[in-house]
């Protein structure tokens, strides 16, 4: 039997962040990964012979927060600040550019109907305002209901309140009578973290994630990449996503912490209400005092708590009954050349282009279709696409002469209705090539090869519950004291030393490290408090 101070079940990016700060407090910190590689979706993979990718394109969601305190650059990572940030193809093969240069960009929106830029900026302004008027912070177990409205004083932040917790994003994007184009560009970023369409109610609250952040850190009014609401902002990490999940493991083992791969937890050790360690699959037992699972919380519940665990059975019953209703389909597309989008002026432009990020779905309409065939369970016929090339950036990602497009569809429902995803799985990349190839004219004529991940398989291979990449809907009902279970919410378990993180965990936000963050300064804070003691010799850093 082996021992150390905390064991993190899990090595995915929050894992890591969690680990990272731990270690720097002064932990001896052990994370076991079950598969043979860190990162979970932002993990680089080899989805085809020398072609490579990551599942999750953008870094977007990266708190700058903990790429400073981790020091992430010092481990090497560093951004391209790619000029445009974003491709949105419209209606009638028009292109929507979004340029670092906002003059740019509102040129464009104002080409849509006049004033268009300026209440496009209102509408977000609008989202800020809000945030900043709650009061709460993303870094910090999340608000109760109280403390949720504390702030709400007026009727008109009453109203936003309704607006932007209890309305749609279509409803709110027509009460700022934006032109349709504008509509289309930013319902993708409403809808891509739940089971929801633009008229979902609760689906302005994807709008108010970056706000939130910027607001819980009273950030300065100089350049930051939230301030930006188009994804893509950030830049692009040299060397590709990986590059990112690289650094965070670097800086991990710069602070001692033992990062093991292959090691895959079957239990958690719990005697008397408290926690003392896992077990893992090979029959080796680890002791700790501080148990953090950053896996999914539904395998932590179910799957690694013992069932006899009384504590546990009332929160067992409704984990069992909640429904994750995922949608992850990943489709790598090997190509022999660059892609080329329809209406390019030029080289220079046309290499442009082809670095940024991209989303297909042209319309509300689009994307409203889309979610009826998601919730009807069939294969979609407007598959909604977020795609990068990311070899435009780092050709190292594939053979010397090659590309690849890394795509992932946003309304593959987990669950068909009288059929499954074996027969189904390639009739959806007929179709997600046939629809990019409206705007990537050259697309089939370059394609050489290509792999898809379907939802059955991502649960499969890589643990996500119902293929559901945010381990649950990203909506109100599902967020604050709701993620993952009332009683799970702010990190700690009904067992003593044992606490939740992960993606599943708030405020969730795909590859931001905040729940890891978050559960590492909940932990510390136990033991500043004197709720766990670890090793006598231990000196622990908790001010």
């Amino acid at each position: 039997m082996s021992r150390t101070d905390v064991i993190i079940i899990g090595g995915g990016h929050n894992g890591l962040v969690c680990a990272g700060y731990l270690a720097a407090a002064g932990l001896r910190v052990t994370v076991l990964e079950s598969s043979s590689r860190l990162g979970g979706p932002a993990a680089k993979v080899e989805f085809l012979p020398g072609y490579f990718s990551t599942v999750t394109n953008s870094p977007g969601s990266l708190e700058p927060k903990i790429v400073r305190e981790l020091e992430l650059e010092r481990f090497g990572l560093k951004f391209l600040p790619q000029d445009p940030t974003l491709v949105h193809p419209l209606e009638g093969d028009r292109l929507f550019v979004a340029w670092r240069e906002r003059a740019r960009t509102a040129a464009q929106l104002d080409a849509f109907a006049p004033g268009e830029a300026a209440r496009y900026d209102a509408l977000f302004k609008y989202v800020q305002d809000f945030a900043d008027k709650l009061g709460i912070s993303v870094f910090r177990p999340p608000p109760t209901l109280q403390e949720l409205v504390r702030n709400l004083t007026t009727l008109a932040d009453q109203e936003a309140f309704s607006r932007l917790f209890f309305g749609s994003v279509r409803d709110l994007l027509e009460e700022f009578e934006l032109a349709e184009e504008t509509k289309a560009i930013i319902g993708p970023i409403a809808t891509v973290g739940g089971f929801g369409a633009p008229a979902t109610p609760g689906t302005p609250m994807n709008l108010l994630m970056r706000p939130l952040s910027l607001a819980s850190l009273g950030a300065d009014p100089g350049y930051d990449p939230r301030r930006m609401p188009l994804r893509g902002s950030t830049g692009l990490p040299v060397g590709g996503m990986g590059a990112i999940v690289e650094a965070m493991a670097a800086s991990a083992r710069s602070r001692g912490v033992v990062l093991k791969t292959e090691t895959r937890v079957e239990r958690i050790l719990i005697r008397s209400g408290e926690v003392r360690g896992v077990v893992t699959a090979r029959g080796e037992e680890i002791e700790a005092s501080i148990v953090v699972a950053a896996c999914h919380p539904r395998t932590t519940v179910l799957d690694l708590i013992e069932e006899g665990e009384a504590d546990w059975q009332e929160l067992r019953r409704k984990m069992a009954r909640k429904a994750w209703r995922g949608k992850a389909f990943k489709l790598v597309l090997a190509l022999d050349a660059r892609p080329r989008w329809i209406g390019e002026r030029g080289e220079e432009e046309a290499a442009a282009l082809a670095g940024a990020q991209f989303r297909i779905a042209p319309t509300l309409d689009y994307l409203e279709e889309a979610q009826t065939d998601m919730l009807l369970g069939r294969v979609p016929r407007n598959p909604v696409i977020w795609g990068l090339c990311p070899t435009i950036g780092a050709p190292e990602l594939a053979p010397p002469g090659k590309h690849l497009l890394s795509l992932n569809i946003g309304n593959a429902p987990y669950h068909l209705r009288g059929s499954d995803w074996a027969r189904e799985r390639d009739e959806l990349v007929k179709r997600c090539i046939a629809t990019l190839s409206r705007w990537m004219p050259n697309l089939p004529d370059i394609i050489n090869d290509w792999r898809a991940v379907d939802p059955t398989e991502f649960e499969r291979d890589w643990g996500l519950v119902e293929a559901n990449l945010t381990h649950g809907d990203m909506l109100p009902w599902n967020q604050f004291w709701m993620r993952p279970l009332p009683g799970l919410h702010d990190y700690r378990t009904p067992t003593r030393g044992l606490y939740l993180s992960g993606v599943g965990t708030w405020p969730g936000n795909y590859v931001s490290g905040i729940p890891g963050h978050n559960t590492s300064q909940v932990v510390l804070a136990d033991l500043r408090d004197g709720r766990h003691r670890v090793r006598a010799e231990t000196k622990i850093a908790v001010g």
